[in-house]
């Protein structure tokens, strides 16, 4: 049986969540956004009943997972979620990074309810292009200013210009993802990326150094760190401690293998460091993470 569950609008220091429902709203319920600093702990699988939920990650990466299936997104990303779908984050953690949603009401009636204002075959056609939206594809850099154009609306004086800011900065996000969507996905450049992925495999047990990377695909330093973050959502030393943090699982959970191992054969130049990066990547520390798997065996 599905778990269906009220739509969370409690704001914390990392998490900042409008109700629009809250100013009569009928068509957008909410848009929120966190930017975690640390793993936290799993989001527990649920639906929103008539809802399509779209996510955008604009920074790290985020696991999700959808009638059994499991998606990573990455910088730059959208994941869309249709109405009545179960879905969570799996087995695994809301990762250290930064996400923003949004959650559309999608009536069920084929009368045609206004949407932002737009009425008749305009508002058909608004719920016609959001439903057909793909689970998950590329967007860009400019989707993360134009949701913060909405949050700036949102905090402006309540009045009917505001009113009409907050619509046309939300048509102006939802109309850049449709066309996102409708646009062939460029050329990943694989071949830079792929020297770099096996540059860090071969070099794990090693201290990152970003201008031996930069080196390696023949960038500036600082050229090496736009272009990094614009093609991956990313920082390189995040991207890097990521790989170096998974590969510390797959040794933590063979018992023979001590922390100190472990923060050793993974380039950690002590332990605590080590314990440091691994509990903001996974949300706990490497010895709880040990037990745990331990206990799986």
């Amino acid at each position: 049986m599905k778990k269906r569950t009220a739509i969370k609008t409690g704001a914390t220091r990392e998490r900042n969540i409008l109700d629009f429902r809250k100013s009569g709203w009928k068509d957008i319920m909410v848009l929120g956004k966190y930017n975690y600093k640390k793993a936290h702990a799993r989001l527990a699988p649920h639906s929103h009943g008539q809802m399509l939920e779209i996510c955008f990650c604009s920074k790290g990466e985020q696991v999700y997972e959808v009638n059994d299936t499991l998606y990573r997104i990455k910088g730059s990303e959208l994941f869309v979620t249709y109405p009545g779908e179960l879905h969570g984050t799996g087995k695994y953690p809301e990762e250290k990074g930064e996400l923003y949603w949004i959650i559309i009401h999608i009536p069920k009636t084929k009368k045609p309810i206004p949407f932002l204002q737009f009425e008749n075959e305009l508002a058909r056609e608004w719920y016609r292009q959001l439903l057909q939206l793909p689970r998950h594809f590329r967007g860009n850099t400019s989707m993360k200013i134009k949701l913060e154009n909405i949050f700036r609306a949102y905090t402006q004086s309540k009045n009917l210009l505001r009113h009409i800011r907050l619509q046309h900065s939300i048509a102006d996000f939802l109309l850049e993802v449709i066309r996102a969507s409708q646009t062939p996905a460029l050329l990943r450049q694989t071949g830079r990326m792929e020297k770099i992925d096996l540059f860090i495999k071969d070099h794990l047990d090693e201290p990152v150094v970003l201008q031996e990377l930069a080196n390696l695909v023949g960038l500036s330093l600082s050229r090496f760190k736009a272009w990094f973050k614009e093609d991956t959502g990313t920082t390189p030393l995040d991207y890097v401690l990521k790989y170096k943090i998974k590969n510390a699982c797959l040794l933590l959970e063979r018992s023979k293998h001590s922390i100190a191992d472990v923060a050793f054969e993974t380039g950690f130049q002590n332990q605590q460091y080590f314990a440091t990066v691994f509990r903001k990547f996974k949300g706990m520390s490497p010895g709880e993470y040990k037990r745990r798997a331990i206990k799986r065996l």
